[in-house]
């Protein structure tokens, strides 16, 4: 199951350019669900202050590269069109003068309908049926779509108050939580499927919908409290609200009224997140 998770976090080998520079300890990590991707750069070599970086976005349909900028290191891009495109990460030393790139291959394809729901046994608190949606416009006799939902039980999970357990959000699983062997519990690989918990307590349930014949996919994380007090046996299921949009802005945090083309745009929601936006 250790391939599932690896579309979580990729880590990358710099090229070199210069035997005077050693980037050995640059890691770019990502995190992506459907069109919107963050990747976040790391590592010791970025503590000297001759180093710096920056951020690319290279659109195969229009041949145009865009700069994106980040944020202590993390950049966030939402690709609203279809298609193929792939980021650069320039990093140099203008005092050794030496220089690498880092790079990753995009094809954004939709899955819209992604979503899951499931329903406790009555009799039994641990025992689970779940159920993940087809994907809109795929027929049900579709042989290229493979279902997975694998279950984490971690010790920190049970640590941790109510409060920072219900606000535990996707990106923060995906980029600070290493998937441990000794967390596993188990998989299924059918929309359809039953899982039979050991113990009670807080799990952490991975699903993902996986395109084999385009290799692309979506995932999203939900949090379970296995035979928790109060439970209820209905089917449950998450349409995540949206948060309103309540302001646009440039890179110098200017309001932006009128959006031109291939301009990057940050958006501002309600709920104090941001997105970076390329306008095609």
């Amino acid at each position: 199951m250790k391939k599932l998770l690896l579309m979580l976090m990729v880590l990358f080998s710099a090229v070199t350019t210069n035997a005077k520079c050693d980037w050995s300890t640059l890691k770019l990590q990502q995190w992506n669900e459907r069109n919107y991707y963050k990747w976040y750069v790391s590592g010791k070599v970025l503590d000297d202050t001759c180093v710096d970086y920056m951020f690319m976005v290279y659109d195969f349909q229009t041949k145009k590269t865009d700069t994106v900028y980040d944020v202590r290191g993390i950049v966030e891009v939402q690709f609203n069109v279809k298609g193929k495109y792939k980021l650069y990460l320039k990093v140099w030393n203008r005092c050794e003068k030496c220089d690498t790139a880092l790079y990753r291959p995009i094809e954004i394809v939709t899955f819209p309908n992604a979503g899951l729901g499931w329903v406790v046994n009555t009799l039994n608190c641990k025992k689970y049926k779940f159920e993940m949606n087809y994907i809109k416009g795929m027929s049900v006799k579709d042989t290229c779509m493979d279902y997975y939902l694998v279950f984490y039980k971690g010790p920190w999970m049970d640590t941790m108050s109510q409060k920072e357990w219900d606000a535990l959000t996707d990106y923060q699983i995906g980029m600070e939580y290493d998937f441990p062997d000794a967390d596993f519990l188990g998989y299924t690989q059918t929309r359809l499927a039953e899982f039979t918990f050991k113990d009670s307590g807080r799990v952490l349930m991975y699903a993902q919908w996986w395109n084999k014949c385009l290799k692309q996919d979506t995932f999203m994380f939900r949090r379970l409290d296995v035979c928790k007090r109060a439970n209820t046996t209905s089917v449950t299921v998450f349409n995540k609200p949206e948060p309103k949009l309540i302001g646009m802005y440039d890179i110098m945090g200017r309001p932006v009224y009128n959006v031109k083309e291939d301009e990057l745009v940050i958006y501002l929601y309600s709920d104090g997140s941001t997105r970076k936006v390329i306008r095609k």
